[in-house]
């Protein structure tokens, strides 16, 4: 049961050896695991965060939209009209010329000094 003086240690090295680097192993491991998994993790919150812009962007264009809508909106700027006392007046579907432009070998400035 004794062991021999004379017997080889080294059998005991190497398995000490193989334990501490199975140990380091494990532990570069659970830290690469760690920080890639923080790297995916700050990734899907910047792809949230994209998407919520892009969400917020739709819903200003579509704000905007409306508003230009209303602006255009017939009915709409009569009443703007009628609240700022406006001298203008409605025209009839008569009263309307179609105007053609003047062919390019004729144009010239708008407005000429004479």
């Amino acid at each position: 049961m004794n062991r021999r003086r004379n017997e080889d240690h080294t059998s005991h090295y190497f398995a000490f050896f193989a334990l501490v680097l199975a140990f380091v192993a494990a532990t570069t491991g659970g830290a690469m695991h760690a920080i890639f998994r923080n790297g995916q993790i700050k990734t899907e919150r910047k792809i949230a965060e994209t998407r919520q812009r892009i969400e917020q962007h739709r819903l200003d264009m579509q704000m905007i939209e409306v508003r230009r809508e209303k602006l255009v909106d017939r009915y709409e700027i009569r009443e703007q009209l009628k609240h700022w006392s406006s001298e203008l007046v409605p025209v009839t579907h008569g009263v309307v010329e179609k105007v053609r432009p003047l062919p390019e070998s004729v144009s010239g400035p708008v407005a000429s000094r004479s």
